[in-house]
């Protein structure tokens, strides 16, 4: 733990790209209270857990490879999903199953299991920082900029994955789905699944989170830095 711990501070970006010009929160822990004990339960976790990282992407170039090998046909669409407000919003609750099922499936002990979720649990739930000198404790959502945050939050997508949509790509009805932090990728059969549905049945998931859906435009849907254009039977892709 730091010797003189104090609640971190919040500073504001504008996302210049966006439209209307939205801010990004953005927080400095490294004086939080917590701070040193997080980074040492991230290298901790790195050991424990093994998440399948079956639907991750780790960069553009990584998803130009696979989609220069995958064919499709007239009734496939493009879509992409971006979390609202990602962090802010992740449940507590839902993190910790999602670090259990995971320590369970990689047949950890039951006595690490459990204090290293104690652990985990007291370090989310020390989620405060100050602006202008008033300090703020949301009622939700994970610490932005703690250590251990983006873990979190990758563990619990990936539980979301492993349970539903992993039931849309053995049915056909998705035939591609790549993620990147918090932007989703999907390529899908329009004969058995359209995109009204799967923006409904994604945000039934989770009350905590809401999924934005962008559909492709004139065959052509932007995703990282590329631009996707469909067509007869392939993708064509540019920065």
């Amino acid at each position: 733990m730091n010797i003189k711990p104090e609640a971190p501070k919040l500073n504001i970006y504008i996302k210049t790209h966006k439209q209307n010009e939205p801010i990004r929160p953005v927080i400095n822990n490294i004086q939080a209270s917590t701070y040193k004990m997080a980074k040492y339960i991230k290298k901790k976790m790195n050991h424990l857990l093994n998440p399948p990282n079956t639907y991750n992407t780790r960069n553009s170039q990584e998803t130009v490879e696979e989609l220069k090998s995958i064919k499709i046909n007239e009734n496939n669409r493009i879509l992409t999903l971006d979390i609202k407000d990602f962090y802010v919003n992740l449940p507590l609750n839902g993190i910790i199953k999602a670090t259990r099922h995971w320590l369970h499936k990689n047949n950890n002990n039951e006595d690490v299991i459990t204090q290293l979720l104690n652990v985990i649990k007291t370090i989310m739930q020390q989620n405060c920082f100050q602006f202008n000198d008033i300090f703020y404790q949301p009622e939700k959502g994970i610490a932005m900029g703690s250590p251990i945050s983006g873990t979190m939050a990758e563990i619990y997508l990936q539980y979301v994955e492993a349970n539903y949509i992993k039931q849309w790509w053995e049915t056909d009805e998705i035939i591609y789905y790549k993620r990147y932090v918090d932007d989703i990728l999907i390529i899908y059969n329009n004969k058995k699944i359209n995109k009204d549905r799967i923006e409904k049945e994604i945000n039934k998931i989770d009350k905590s989170l809401e999924f934005k859906m962008t559909p492709e435009s004139n065959n052509i849907i932007h995703y990282l830095d590329l631009t996707l254009q469909r067509r007869s039977n392939n993708i064509e892709l540019s920065i």
